[in-house]
């Protein structure tokens, strides 16, 4: 089946003669930028704790699920299983953290369990933008703890810029010996643009460290698929989308073990886009968005396989809003809308207990402003929502709201100091609510309260950044105190299911606290003919407790630091990193102690422009001290380790 992706991908591109200017990167990702700002803005990374992950770091940082690209950033971790992850941010994790689709929302369960991938193929993504801080006032309660919005170009919401282009991405990696290729391709007519992608991605089990041994079960596949079309004049655009992704994998544990896990899921979406420009005295644009997603994937665990379980996930979704003028003198913008979501869930077979078939709708009204005054800037925003849990035996009904208020000021040039406060609800999930059985793939025996009233947060943050061309520094603290927070812990107790004794983990509130710091920052000390020679730091410090009795919470990440060298030019990007994961000792009930470890990386990067075809090769080398790491949040950390050493080699062309 491979072999028949990668054919077709040659054929594609081979097929296509268009022609284009020579460009940095003939997609350019849409601005649909998730922060308080009510309109895209250039100092998104100065905006409390955001992220900006594009360009070369994208390229080299590809994985097979969206968690374990962005763990080595401050403030964000992942939770997983092997070839499975999901992004923790500033250790809030599963229905916390919000996981978007160019601004809208996209479905699957991972959520419910670190087993299950992010339903969105890596190898398509353009950019991801991290809000860390909730991101409930746009996107909903889900975004308790922040957003991660992954950017892909089939929409052409910004204007384009060429009428014709293709762009091809073509890697190979030593370990597992994977093999990935990517295709995109965008034709214009007028105001008219069509755009196509597709990819393939194929690896055996990977190599771990210090041996000649692979990590059981943990081969991996993935192809998707997509087609865009756009109107755009430059004043208003709509768009649609459609795209696909298949997937098979497998969930590491030891030889022989009972619990073998392997996955295949399945996602359908379809996308609409608008934005119009108003010619009104009060309003100044309309915008609406639409998405219908499908999500599936069969679950085969035990010795044998002989557990067949299906989960679903289905989304409906509407979002519209309008962007006002002044209302008064120091109010520079504004926006109102409303949101429509419904999930249909749930888990068919052996975990139907685990994940009830459960209707989760939403109705909600968000507000959002920005005032611009003489000594600070300031925007602010609020949402009332209304989230109904409903499944054959009891419904359930929430009324969770939100304000967040970020205030900056830029004290001198190119000094910043920003802080704000924000006020979050959460409605608990199906399965924080409703579950009463297996989970076999994490070996669990999972029981919700339907008891549960809403989480609330009180997070306060403030922060500093410095930023001179190649210079700059961001440090930032906060403060979160969550009243009855929705805490999944083991009582030290285990229950047999089919002569398997399954660790019981039990939903239950209480109040809690995280408390950390992120510094980050680069600085160019040397310039050698016309390359800048840049050292890097990046220190992520974290902490989580229960108030009652100074206690650990359950799966906090480790603290984490990385130090480096950079080498650039226009042609040239050369890195050297080192990472370090300190030893998690303080834990939370019935876990076990994680040791630190180290990684040493490097990557080269050399830009080039041919005629009509440009693009660059990139080799990189991960983990070349060949250092056995374990992380603290994988489930199974007893029996699998995180990748030795590995090297690979990519080659993209734009044309």
């Amino acid at each position: 089946m491979i072999k028949n992706i990668l054919i077709l991908s040659v054929a594609i591109f081979f097929s296509i003669t268009v022609k284009a200017d020579k460009l940095e990167s003939i997609f350019i990702a849409p601005d649909v930028f998730v922060t308080s700002k009510i309109k895209p803005t250039k100092d998104f990374e100065a905006e409390r704790g955001n992220i900006l992950f594009e360009g070369h770091e994208i390229e080299k940082g590809r994985k097979y699920s969206i968690g374990d690209m962005l763990k080595d950033l401050p403030g964000i971790s992942s939770t997983g299983l092997g070839n499975a992850s999901r992004p923790i941010i500033r250790g809030m994790a599963n229905s916390r953290v919000k996981i978007l689709q160019n601004g809208g929302s996209t479905t699957d369960v991972s959520e419910f369990g670190e087993d299950h991938i992010v339903g969105y193929d890596p190898m398509l993504i353009d950019k991801i933008e991290i809000i860390k801080g909730p991101g409930t006032l746009l996107y909903g309660n889900n975004g308790f703890a922040g957003v991660v919005n992954i950017i892909n170009p089939l929409i052409d919401i910004d204007k384009r810029l060429v009428d014709e282009n293709v762009e091809t991405n073509f890697g190979y990696s030593t370990s597992g010996g994977e093999l990935k290729g990517s295709l995109k391709a965008g034709l214009s007519i007028e105001n008219f643009t069509v755009r196509l992608t597709g990819s393939g991605l194929s690896s055996g089990p990977y190599d771990l460290a210090n041996t000649s041994n692979k990590q059981a079960n943990s081969s991996k596949f993935m192809a998707s698929g997509g087609v865009g079309l756009t109107y755009n004049d430059g004043e208003n655009y709509i768009g649609f989308s459609l795209d696909k992704l298949e997937a098979v994998y497998g969930n590491p544990g030891p030889e022989g073990e009972e619990n073998m896990t392997s996955l295949n899921p399945t996602k359908n979406t379809a996308n609409f886009q608008s934005s119009f420009s108003l010619n009104n005295t009060y309003f100044n644009r309309f915008n609406l968005q639409g998405t219908v997603s499908e999500y599936n994937h069969s679950e085969r665990t035990g010795d044998g396989n002989n557990h067949n379980i299906n989960f679903f996930s289905d989304l409906y979704e509407i979002k519209t809003s309008l962007n006002h003028n002044s209302i008064i003198d120091e109010n520079s913008e504004g926006l109102i809308g409303f949101h429509f979501q419904n999930y249909d869930q749930g888990a068919l077979g052996q975990e139907e207990s685990h994940l009830v078939h459960t209707r989760t709708s939403s109705f909600a009204l968000f507000a959002l402003e920005s005032f611009e005054f003489d000594f600070f800037d300031l925007d602010v925003g609020g949402r009332v929502e209304s989230v109904n849990l409903k499944n054959t035996s009891m419904e359930k009904g929430f009324f969770p709201g939100a304000f967040s208020s970020t205030i900056k000021r830029e004290i001198f040039s190119n000094n910043t100091v920003f802080g704000g406060f924000d006020f979050t609800e959460r409605a608990p999930n199906a399965v924080e609510l409703f579950a009463n059985g297996p989970h076999h793939a994490l070996e669990q025996f999972e029981v919700g309260d339907s008891n549960m009233d809403v989480e609330t947060s009180y997070n306060f943050s403030i922060g500093y950044t410095y930023n001179d061309g190649l210079d700059n520094l961001k440090i930032e603290t906060y403060y979160n105190y969550i009243d009855d927070f929705i805490a999944a812990d083991r009582d030290g107790t285990t229950t047999e299911v089919e002569g398997e004794d399954m660790n019981n983990v039990n939903f239950s509130q209480y109040n809690a606290t995280f408390t950390g710091l992120e510094l980050s920052g680069q600085y160019a000390f040397a310039k050698i003919a016309d390359f800048d020679i840049i050292s890097n730091i990046m220190i992520d410090f974290l902490k989580g407790y229960r108030n009652s009795n100074d206690k650990a919470l359950s799966r906090i990440p480790q603290t984490k630091m990385n130090f480096g060298v950079k080498v650039i030019n226009d042609d040239w990007d050369a890195n050297l990193e080192y990472y370090h994961y300190f030893d998690k000792e303080f834990i939370g009930p019935f876990q076990t102690r994680t040791g630190g470890h180290s990684r040493l990386d490097f990557d080269l990067t050399r830009d080039f422009n041919y005629s009509d075809l440009s693009g660059h090769l990139m080799f990189t080398a991960s983990n070349l001290l060949d250092v056995v790491g374990r992380s603290h949040l994988e489930s199974k950390k007893a029996h699998v380790q995180l990748p030795g050493r590995s090297f690979m080699f990519m080659l993209k062309v734009f044309y």
